[in-house]
């Protein structure tokens, strides 16, 4: 069984599993977390070091079927000179770019084309040739089958790793909520190689501003949250008036709050009416001309045990606050 190698790569310089993140294709990072990650290792303050064990439940059992995966993409394709456990990064021969390998394999010329009932999936082509080496990558996931895996899946991470390896194809393993395999296979993707060498080098640019002169060179936050976490301390006494164009996105925001407050104004009118009528009852139906048309269900909640909620510092609030200033109310986004 192939043994859990752990982190390899230096959180100094950015690596190919981050590049999704990198490129805002994350749910679970953004650009300027990446950002942070790389400061903090910059300053000494990584969190996770190389070879540590850090993860979430589902990471913990793909790290386990990491072997499993490459093992069956290795007889599924009858590649030969499988290596499955690497141990040094592959560095990038002009980018600051590093990644780090699950697999390797030689595909010995052979061509396929896609081919469902073997779980099989040429991507982006109609057939590709295997020629040398490769790139082998294990994901497990609990999401359902798909006929190209999405960008936080692999594509961008084994295009990054072909950009390292000098490697012509790389293959990406998925397995399904624990149940089917499937064999993506990528050949180099010059445009996409090309917007993944842009980021890194403005990643690098920015990280040596940070280093020359210790100032953040965000990047435009992607979310309310990111935006939280970016700019974490408010200036009180500094005000700003806003460009024509923003000063639009005021209105915008403010008239989108007066709608939604009548909308769910109206849910709660129209919700209470039901519920008054429907008393104890759980379901009902909605009729016309006595054709039952929609079911309405209004049942018990679950019961929750006390807990106390943990003290947290404080921070920047999560919303932005917007009050019209011939006297109408603030509202929140």
């Amino acid at each position: 069984m192939k043994q859990y190698i752990g982190k390899i790569t230096d959180d100094r310089i950015m690596s190919c599993s981050r590049l999704a993140a990198l490129a805002g294709l994350s749910p679970y990072s953004m650009p300027n977390d990446e950002l942070r990650k790389s400061i903090a290792a910059i300053d000494a303050k990584a969190t996770v070091a190389p070879g540590a064990f850090t993860s979430s439940e589902p990471a913990h059992w793909g790290n386990l079927h990491e072997g499993n995966i490459l093992q069956e993409i290795v007889t599924r394709l009858a590649l030969e000179d499988a290596e499955l456990e690497i141990t040094e990064p592959s560095l990038h021969k002009t980018l600051p770019l590093q990644g780090s390998l699950d697999g390797r394999a030689n595909g010995c010329g052979l061509t396929f084309t896609t081919d469902p009932s073997r779980g099989i999936y040429v991507i982006g082509q109609d057939e590709i040739t295997l020629t040398g080496t490769g790139v082998l990558e294990a994901k497990s996931t609990r999401h359902m089958p798909e006929l190209e895996p999405a960008m936080t899946r692999g594509p961008l991470q084994c295009q990054g790793l072909m950009m390292c390896t000098g490697y012509e194809w790389s293959g990406i393993g998925v397995l399904y909520q624990g149940s089917e395999l499937r064999i993506f296979l990528y050949a180099p993707d010059a445009a996409l190689q090309a917007k993944i060498a842009a980021d890194v080098q403005d990643f690098e640019g920015r990280l040596y501003n940070y280093r020359s002169t210790g100032d953040i060179d965000w990047y435009p936050a992607l979310t309310p949250n990111d935006a939280q976490l970016t700019w974490s301390r408010s200036e009180p006494e500094q005000e700003l008036v806003l460009s024509d164009e923003l000063s639009e996105r005021v209105s915008e925001l403010h008239a989108a709050h007066l709608a939604r407050r009548s909308v769910s104004e109206l849910i709660k009118k129209l919700t209470v009416e039901i519920q008054n009528e429907m008393g104890n009852h759980e379901i009902a139906y909605a009729q016309e001309n006595g054709e039952k048309f929609a079911r309405v269900t209004w049942g018990q909640s679950r019961a929750r045990k006390e807990y106390v909620v943990k003290a947290k510092p404080a921070g920047r609030s999560g919303s932005v606050q917007v009050k019209i200033l011939d006297g109408d109310l603030p509202c929140k986004a």
